[in-house]
C-alpha cells in the first residue's frame, strides 16, 4: 500500500515528465498495427498506455518542475516526445503500408480493384487482397513475438533517449525516408510474381482470342484472373511470409538505430 502511495505522490509531483512518458507510450501504441486496429477500443488502448506508463515512469528518474516552465517549453517538451513517438510507429508501419500497396497492385489487374470496400477495421477504402496481407502481416507480427520486441524498443527507448532529452539528427531523417521508400520496395517486391503471372495468363487470352474468336475472352477472363490470382498468393505464401519475418526484424533494427543516434 505504501508503495501505491508513493508511487502517487511521485507522479503528482512530477505531472509534466509522467505526462511526457504517456505522450510516447500513446502515439506508438495507436499508431502501429495491430494495436491501432478499431477492434481494440480506444478506451483500452488508453488503459494499456496508462499501465505500461505506471510501470516504465518510477525508473525514468526525470524531474521537472511545470510551474517553473512557460506554455512553450511545456509545448515543447509534450511535442519531442510525440514526435518521437510517431517515428518509432511509422518504421514498423512502414511493413504494413507495403503490404497493403501490394494488395492493391494485385487487385488493379485482377478484377479486384472494382470491388473496393471499406475496411472496418482500418475504416479505409480497401481491396480484398490487401485486407488479406495486413491481416497476414499482423498475424505474422505477434507469432514472432513482434509486441513483445516492440515493448521491450520502448522500455530500452527510455533509457537511451530520456524524456526531454530527445535530440533529432540528420540521420533519423534518412531513416525515415529510408522506410518511405521500403513501402515502394516492399509493394513491388511481393506482387511481383503475381504480377508476372497475371501478364502471361493476359498473354494466353489474347492469343486465344485471336485463334478462337468464338470464345467469349471478356466473360472468361474476369473469373479464370482472379483464380489465377488467387493461386499465384497461396503458391508465393513458402516466400513472402519469410520474407516479410525479415523485414520485421529490419524493422526493428531500424529501431535499435535510430536509439542509438538519439
Amino acid at each position: 500500500m505504501n508503495s501505491i502511495f508513493n508511487l502517487i505522490n511521485l507522479i503528482s509531483d512530477n505531472i509534466l515528465p509522467f505526462g511526457m512518458v504517456v505522450t510516447r507510450l500513446a502515439i506508438i501504441i495507436f499508431s502501429i498495427p495491430p494495436f491501432n486496429s478499431r477492434t481494440i477500443p480506444n478506451n483500452v488502448k488508453v488503459l494499456l498506455s496508462l499501465s505500461m506508463a505506471l510501470i516504465i515512469f518510477p525508473s525514468v528518474g526525470v524531474s521537472l518542475d511545470i510551474m517553473s516552465l512557460d506554455y512553450f517549453e511545456i509545448f515543447s517538451y509534450i511535442a519531442s516526445e510525440l514526435i518521437f513517438g510517431l517515428v518509432i510507429g511509422f518504421i514498423v508501419a512502414a511493413v504494413f503500408a507495403g503490404m497493403q500497396a501490394a494488395g492493391r497492385i494485385v487487385d488493379i489487374n485482377n478484377g479486384f480493384g472494382f470491388s473496393q470496400i471499406v475496411d472496418p477495421v482500418s475504416n479505409i477504402s480497401t481491396t480484398p487482397t490487401s485486407n488479406f496481407f495486413t491481416v497476414l502481416a499482423a498475424t505474422l507480427f505477434v507469432t514472432i513475438g513482434g509486441h513483445n520486441l516492440l515493448i521491450g524498443a520502448i522500455v530500452k527507448s527510455y533509457v537511451v533517449a530520456p524524456i526531454g532529452k530527445v535530440i533529432f539528427q540528420s540521420a533519423v531523417l534518412e531513416i525515415l525516408i529510408r522506410s518511405f521508400g521500403d513501402i515502394i520496395i516492399i509493394g513491388l517486391k511481393i506482387a511481383a510474381p503475381i504480377m508476372a503471372t497475371l501478364i502471361l495468363t493476359e498473354v494466353v487470352l489474347a492469343v486465344m482470342a485471336r485463334i478462337i474468336p468464338q470464345i467469349p475472352v471478356f466473360i472468361v477472363g474476369f473469373p479464370l484472373k482472379i483464380l489465377v490470382s488467387l493461386v499465384a498468393v497461396a503458391y508465393t505464401m513458402v516466400n513472402t511470409v519469410p520474407y516479410l519475418q525479415g523485414l520485421f526484424e529490419n524493422s526493428f533494427m531500424d529501431i535499435d538505430n535510430l536509439l542509438r543516434l538519439l
